[in-house]
């Protein structure tokens, strides 16, 4: 069975949206990651993730809720799916955590500066998924709309182009115009209204001491990590070798490859791979910079190499993410 799934993606000031549904063939996600906060509401179905090395299984009902640069995977089947993802910049939730602090009552200990989701998977969370779906109906036919697959997107056996898009409770949707200042007002109404709850119910905003689900617990590990998120795009091959990642973790090249791969859930060039595919995003969605110069940036010889890659990461063009709007 093919994919069969319609979405469409949306964008704002802080935020993307993604909302697909139809029916979908089981076809795991290879381990990715995503420089934004994920908060995904499962609608209808099942869907399956892998997260730290355990499975979860999410159900109607359910949300998951992972961290910024946090590995995960993702695996749906069925014949009647729904989801809502909304990626949230890290830069954004850190502006709201500030005025969120400003609330805490004296005594109670000091806010991160950057809280972290302390749970994966939030069972049975009708309220939450409500907002979530309001948030859906706020920026339908208000905000800058993508439609995924489209002609323009790569080649791939396992989509279908479907010749339409339907809102969630399958009407055809109107096309996009700018958004009144009314109607931008309602949408960043609705997406506070979702972060709020996910942080304040989920997350260390408020119990700084409870552990984050994205703590890694290998010090070597963590220490490697840190040294390839601070590497520029640009790096060069002799700083992203194998000896010299092993160097920093302090371990052989055998055991940094093995401890890697088990901590983190991806080999280190899949990951470095995917630092430049988060950085090409924040690249589109923050500058003006032409996209070959962005591709040339991250490692890539020419446009068509970028956008494939791309495409297959983020599920849409670089020319298309960009009309999301800026961050």
């Amino acid at each position: 069975m093919r994919h069969r799934l319609t979405a469409a993606f949306y964008g704002g000031r802080g935020f993307s949206l993604y909302h697909a549904y139809g029916s979908a063939s089981r076809v795991p996600q290879s381990p990715h990651f995503h420089d934004e906060y994920l908060i995904c509401a499962q609608i209808r179905g099942d869907e399956q993730c892998h997260v730290a090395g355990k499975l979860h299984e999410f159900r109607a009902g359910d949300v998951a809720l992972i961290n910024p640069q946090q590995v995960h995977t993702g695996n749906t089947e069925g014949e009647d799916l729904e989801y809502i993802s909304l990626y949230v910049d890290a830069g954004w939730v850190a502006e709201l955590a500030s005025e969120l602090a400003a609330d805490l009552p004296p005594h109670s200990g000091t806010a991160p500066a950057s809280p972290e989701f302390t749970v994966v998977r939030a069972v049975n969370q009708p309220a939450l998924v409500d907002e979530m779906c309001r948030l859906l109906e706020a920026v339908q036919g208000h905000g800058p709309a993508v439609l995924f697959p489209t002609a323009r997107t790569p080649d791939d056996p396992e989509c279908e182009i479907p010749s339409r898009i339907l809102s969630r409770r399958g009407a055809e949707l109107p096309s996009v115009e700018i958004a009144s200042p009314t109607e931008l007002l309602d949408v960043e109404t609705a997406l506070v209204r979702v972060v709020t709850h996910a942080f304040e119910e989920f997350s260390n905003l408020r119990t700084p001491l409870v552990r984050s689900t994205h703590r890694v617990g290998h010090r070597k590990i963590a220490r490697a990590l840190e040294y390839m998120r601070e590497l520029p795009p640009s790096a060069d091959t002799e700083a992203i070798a194998l000896d010299r990642l092993a160097a920093v973790a302090e371990l052989s090249k055998f055991h940094f490859l093995r401890q890697f791969s088990h901590v983190v859930g991806m080999t280190p060039g899949a990951y470095l791979r995917t630092l430049r595919m988060c950085q090409a995003g924040r690249l589109l969605r923050s500058s003006e910079t032409p996209i070959l110069d962005i591709a040339a940036a991250v490692g890539f010889a020419d446009h068509p190499s970028f956008s494939r890659a791309f495409a297959r990461y983020m599920g849409v063009t670089p020319s298309d993410y960009r009309r999301l709007g800026p961050l």
